[in-house]
């Protein structure tokens, strides 16, 4: 009976597919490891430029809330700049050429700018975080 039931939860369990945003991504002077949270899109700080500030930043959860629009699409998110400390509104788009281009704003994302982020290889760069 208990083999039965497992067999049946694994058939009716939907399967989980990545999104094609998943991996590590370069932006300006940080990586972040872009993720699936439970039905949207996540990422945390991997690696920093800057020595000094990969104790503060190193595993922090700077992306939230991207909820997939289109098959390339995504909107309604958050990124926070932990040096200022503002949390800016976020939508992305992965382009032909397999760039991610993420507008940053606060309010009105006409008003913001779009900043291109492309992949990078896990652990490719010195100082990656543990």
């Amino acid at each position: 009976m208990f083999a039965i039931s497992a067999v049946m939860l694994m058939i009716s369990a939907p399967a989980v597919i990545a999104s094609p945003v998943d991996g590590n991504w370069a932006l300006s002077d940080v990586v972040l490891r872009i993720f699936d949270c439970q039905t949207l899109v996540c990422g945390k700080v991997v690696w920093t430029k800057d020595p000094q500030t990969r104790g503060r930043d190193c595993g922090r959860t700077v992306v939230w809330g991207l909820s997939q629009t289109d098959p390339k699409t995504w909107s309604g998110g958050s990124i926070y700049d932990p040096n200022d400390g503002t949390t800016y509104g976020l939508s992305a788009t992965l382009a032909p050429d397999g760039t991610l281009h993420a507008r940053i704003y606060r309010g009105v994302s006409l008003f913001g700018k779009t900043k291109i982020l492309r992949k990078v290889a896990p652990k490719s760069l010195d100082g990656w975080c543990a």
